[in-house]
């Protein structure tokens, strides 16, 4: 069984999670044990999961795990559901509702939309109108928390049930020196015991060495973890009381100047994992660059590189219908990545207004969710050049697959990669592609003059260049498209599985030591 840890999954699911979901689909494919495994609570998370196809069954979350609610038949909660005393006065505030004794609010109950009157939260107040408790909905139809407030309205306590609604887990919230927060973690009647926690870590790191022992779960066979997010999953893992096969796997470049791979200061995500390398039984690496970048700095400590590409073909899209480029949007050109300054939109957008002289009919589409405010840097920017008419942001979407059937031309303009997922997904829709020749990953995808183009990061000029010598010749275009549809098939999943087919070999050969 392979375990693939990560901190969360969100509805706006970064690469990584996008890496993850199109991994556990592979080894699903090829009757090979796995599952993802994450620890953040969310009464959401299972509407989550099966909006991006994950079956409950593969994957675990540690407050379903000790709230023993993995796997819950779905009831819906509405509110005639809710013993509500029927002497109080009920008035609607949009599609919820308040509820009011001698006039004054004790009751508010939440429900999710519009178009879904399940309720989602139930808000209880005291007679001077403070909040005093907020009892949480799991979307599968039971109390999953509840959040208890102090008179000076700071979350005091939270309250994790089970759905038999015996409680399993609290969280107590005090004020340490210099106000700063102390979190508690008790756990209740777990196998007829009670723990404590000084911190999540600490909770994570139990939850995984129960896990690991959990026979319902991992049946006989050998046991492994792909660390997805070492940064914050790093340290339980590695001080686990149960040694278990464990791989650290990189997302991303691993330094932050790709200039000096041999001295330069470690990306931070990887910075605690990587200085703990002799703890690992093996690293990831995406590209075969990569793989020797890391060989070459950490060689001295014997531990097995692999190269195993996150993006991953599957055989339906590599069978299905190619999109003719006559029916693509002419000259619409977008960028699938989330707005953060790394993949660096602002050099796109400072480009644009040279494209515009040369293609006045020229359309600029970003798809992705932003970070830290960076889409107001990048609004600045459309703001000052005038290029409002033919840029245009979407923001995240589950639909991508449109976006790269319908468009020209992609363009990634990143600083530091690992290997997008958005550059093989594209390339297996037939989208021509332009992109920085950075480490990693854009020369791993694109074939130069042949599916695409790759430019020098910086060259803002050489960029803008590149995308009007494009757009301006719709016959190589076509032919870019073509050829993209076939190259993309070096990523397929019988290609990836064999990568991965070492790795557990590996596992189950350290399992049987």
């Amino acid at each position: 069984m392979l375990f693939f840890l990560n901190d969360n999954i969100q509805r706006n699911k970064s690469g990584i999670e996008h890496a993850q979901i199109k991994r556990l689909h592979l080894f699903e494919k090829y009757h090979q044990p796995a599952k993802i495994v994450t620890r953040q609570y969310s009464n959401e998370l299972h509407l989550v999961t099966a909006e991006a196809g994950i079956d409950d069954r593969n994957f675990i979350n540690l407050f379903d795990y000790f709230q023993e609610a993995c796997e819950v038949p779905q009831k819906n909660i509405r509110i005639k559901d809710i013993p509500v005393n029927p002497h109080w006065e009920r008035k609607a505030d949009g599609i919820n509702y308040n509820y009011y004794q001698n006039g004054k609010r004790i009751l508010y109950i939440r429900r999710r939309s519009d178009t879904d009157r399940r309720v989602i939260n139930i808000q209880y107040f005291d007679h001077y109108g403070k909040l005093l408790k907020v009892s949480w909905f799991d979307s599968r139809g039971f109390i999953s928390v509840e959040q208890l407030y102090d008179w000076d309205g700071k979350m005091a306590t939270e309250n994790y049930y089970r759905p038999d609604g015996t409680l399993a887990i609290q969280l107590a919230h005090q004020q340490g020196k210099r106000g700063k927060e102390i979190k508690t973690y008790h756990l209740f009647n777990y196998h007829g015991r009670d723990y404590q926690f000084s911190g999540f870590d600490q909770l994570t790191r139990f939850f995984l060495d129960e896990l690991v022992t959990d026979k319902q779960i991992c049946g006989e066979g050998p046991v492994g973890f792909v660390v997805d997010r070492v940064y914050e999953l790093g340290w339980a893992v590695l001080h686990m009381k149960h040694r278990v096969f464990q791989v650290l796997q990189l997302h991303n470049d691993h330094v932050n100047n790709p200039d000096d791979m041999l001295h330069s200061t470690l990306n931070y995500n990887y910075d605690w994992g990587l200085k703990h390398l002799q703890d690992w039984d093996g690293v990831i690496a995406l590209t075969p660059q990569q793989q020797e970048d890391l060989q070459d700095r950490f060689g001295e400590f014997g531990v097995k590189i692999y190269r195993i590409p996150g993006p991953i073909v599957p055989a339906a899209v590599i069978n299905k219908r190619h999109v003719p480029f006559k029916k693509r949007t002419k000259k619409q050109v977008v960028m699938v990545a989330r707005l953060s300054p790394e993949k660096q939109q602002d050099h796109l957008l400072k480009a644009w207004p040279q494209v515009l002289a040369a293609v006045p009919d020229a359309k600029l589409d970003f798809w992705g969710y932003a970070n830290d405010d960076f889409d107001k840097t990048l609004n600045k920017i459309v703001k000052e050049e005038a290029i409002n008419s033919s840029v245009t942001f979407h923001g995240y979407t589950d639909d991508v697959n449109s976006v790269y059937e319908d468009a020209q031309l992609l363009i990634l303009p990143s600083r530091a990669e690992g290997l997008p997922l958005s550059l093989v997904e594209a390339q297996s829709h037939g989208l021509p592609i332009i992109a920085n020749d950075i480490k990693y990953g854009p020369s791993d995808v694109v074939i130069d003059q042949q599916d695409g183009l790759l430019t020098k990061n910086g060259d803002i000029d050489g960029l803008a260049q590149a995308i009007i010598r494009l757009l301006q010749d719709q016959d190589q275009l076509a032919k870019m498209s073509k050829n993209a549809y076939a190259d993309s098939e070096r990523y397929s999943e019988p290609n990836v599985m064999k990568l991965w087919n070492e790795l557990v070999a590996d596992m189950k050969e350290k399992g049987e030591e």
